[in-house]
């Protein structure tokens, strides 16, 4: 039997996103069924899904009211990440536009407790600064509740609705929480970090006297901890040496849910409050927990599963058992399940005896006399992971021939802020030594062509691609850039407004660091390039702009070296729409056959 074609392995479908109704009867998520995400709801415990919204453009997130039947939806246009808000009551009739600004960001805050009111951040005053604002849903009057030269956002209401939380966001690692009184806009910060501090996943609790989070205050990784709004005393519920990235107290406080990434695997837990016991969450497969939703009585909650043989699909865990059911069953398109590759977890040592960790996947048909041929694929961020879940391109390419090998170098999320911390600013080089010696790894495995290792990788990502391509020249044998940073100067000059400061407190000063962005950045020394070289850009990107693939492009062409440029006009910081992602993945398969040499599989 043949190999199925790149169209098949993007036809598999997902669902996430899980929201409940507050009556517990009906679950709300986001599905890519008809080839683009959208709004779908099923009756609980059992129902047919429903197609809920029908747009061209991808949901981003949905959010059921705290009581009643109405839902809240985001959606952007072309991938520009200006996002909306439509509210829909419970599918039934036509979504009401309620932000009708389609130059201004909207970052969701959530419903007020009586689910009169809604908090929302938003770059309406200056693009490059985020204020706070409140609507009230039956007239549609916003009111801008605090201003601030930052970038705020709500991230919770208090149950009576008369704070926010607000967090203020200097860096992606660097992050404040404050407690923002809404009648009078008095703020008034929470925590304060010995260095720098993340928080994330916050909710009030039931009292509204203390909050709960996921914090790394003055600690290496995140934990769980809850915040006493009183003495601000922070008493720390689960504080395991790994990250805990989500966490979630049901209504009434009696349990919470968290989510630990243990070497990228989320170990799920339903923890009782009173006794402190967690009950383990035995997950049907490997894989990660991303999101998780109480039901409203506490009676269990819903998550998505996504692992790298499991499609994302959404599941019920009982919270006085564990017991697990499923919820969703996304479509794979004949693709058998037991075909696709469960990666191995390795550490290979780098240059200054650093283990990087690192996830391998490799063919199941015969391994060739020479050894396969590797694409090594380097994650966006740079704070983020690789993480072992479902990558319809990754299937496809093993399905194709070629072993992969997704590295999680210096500077990746997941180990502890310490880890993150060590490709800061001038560190970065390190950050593309370690790919190198990813290659040195990759040539000692019998079972893997040396000869044949392209590296590959989308935004960040990009960028690491054609560092390497370019500090490593010998090494490869083609390189696949997508919307990556050719030049720190341009990049950092073009970027949307509200990412510049951000961008330049992670990669470095433009004024003050000049010389070495400049030395840092791939079109620099882009004479260097000897391997054929892909890119591919969408034209609406608001973080990495067109212009820095074109740069790129021009560079390798005029040096006669093969370069294919794939450009979207509707597309921005990643290819979301079906047809376009069959047309880019079509092309790099090609690409990748003609220069590295991969083969179907039969």
């Amino acid at each position: 039997m043949p190999a199925a074609d790149i169209a098949t392995y993007l036809g598999v479908r997902s669902a996430i996103c899980p929201s409940v109704r507050s009556d517990g009867r009906r679950l709300a998520f986001v599905s890519d069924h008809t080839g683009v995400g959208q709004v779908w709801a099923i009756d609980l415990p059992a129902g047919q899904p429903v197609q809920i919204t029908h747009h061209v453009d991808k949901v981003g997130f949905v959010d059921y009211a705290p009581v009643g039947e109405a839902l809240i939806y985001g959606m952007d246009s072309g991938g520009d990440e200006r996002i909306q808000f439509y509210l829909v009551n419970d599918g039934a009739g036509t979504a009401r536009a309620l932000t009708k600004r389609p130059k201004v960001i909207h970052i969701w805050g959530g419903w007020s407790a009586d689910a009169k009111r809604i908090a929302f951040g938003a770059n309406v005053r200056d693009q490059a600064f985020f204020d706070v604002y409140v609507m009230d849903l039956a007239t549609g009057e916003e009111t801008r509740v605090y201003q601030g030269d930052g970038h705020f956002a709500p991230v919770a209401w208090s149950p009576d609705g008369h704070h926010l939380a607000v967090i203020e966001m200097r860096g992606s690692l660097d992050i404040d929480l404050h407690l923002l009184e809404i009648a009078t806009g008095k703020i008034e910060k929470l925590l304060t970090p010995k260095g720098e501090a993340r928080h994330q996943s916050i909710r009030f609790s039931k009292d509204g006297m203390s909050i709960y989070l996921a914090t790394d205050l003055d600690r290496d990784n995140l934990g769980f901890a809850r915040l006493d709004l009183g003495t601000r005393k922070l008493d720390w519920l689960h504080a395991p040496d790994w990250d805990v990235e989500v966490a979630r107290p049901s209504r009434d406080n009696g349990r919470a849910a968290h989510v630990t990434n243990v070497e990228g695997y989320g170990n799920l837990a339903i923890r009782d409050l009173k006794t402190g016991k967690d009950l383990r969450v035995e997950l049907p497969g490997p894989g990660i927990v991303p999101e998780v939703t109480w039901i409203p009585d506490g009676s269990g909650i819903v998550f998505t599963l996504n692992g790298a043989c499991r499609t994302p699909d959404l599941f019920r865990a009982d919270a006085a058992t564990g017991t697990v059911s499923r919820l969703t069953a996304s479509d794979t398109k004949g693709l058998e399940v037991a075909d696709f590759v469960e990666p191995e977890l390795i550490h290979y040592p780098t240059f200054d005896r650093r283990q990087i960790p690192s996830f391998i996947f490799r063919p199941k048909t015969p391994t060739p006399a020479a050894g396969w041929p590797t694409v090594m694929f380097v994650h966006g961020g740079p704070e983020s992971q690789y993480l072992p879940n479902f990558r319809t391109e990754v299937q496809f390419l093993v399905a194709r021939g070629f072993a992969v090998l997704a590295t999680n170098v210096r500077g990746s999320s997941g180990y502890g802020r310490a880890y993150l911390a060590l490709d800061d600013v001038r560190k970065r080089p390190d950050s593309v030594a370690d790919l190198a010696e990813a290659h040195r790894w990759l040539t000692q495995q019998k079972d893997i062509d040396g000869r044949r290792i392209a590296v590959m990788g989308g935004s960040y990502g990009g960028f690491m691609t054609l560092a390497a391509v370019t500090r490593y020249p010998d090494l490869w044998a083609a390189g696949v850039d997508f919307y990556g940073i050719c030049n720190w100067l341009t990049m950092l000059a073009n970027t949307g407004p509200w990412r510049r400061k951000q961008r330049a407190k992670e990669y470095g000063d433009p004024e003050r660091d000049r010389d070495f962005l400049v030395e840092l950045s791939p079109l620099t020394h882009v004479n260097d390039i000897k391997c054929p070289l892909l890119v591919a850009q969408g034209m609406t990107d608001p973080r990495v702009p067109p212009s820095e693939s074109e740069q790129i492009v021009k560079a390798v062409r005029s040096r006669n070296v093969p370069c294919e440029y794939v450009t979207f006009p509707d597309e921005g910081h990643g290819f979301v729409k079906l047809h376009n992602r069959i047309t880019v993945y079509g092309a790099v398969a090609d690409f990748l056959d003609r220069f590295v040499g991969g083969r179907p599989n039969g």
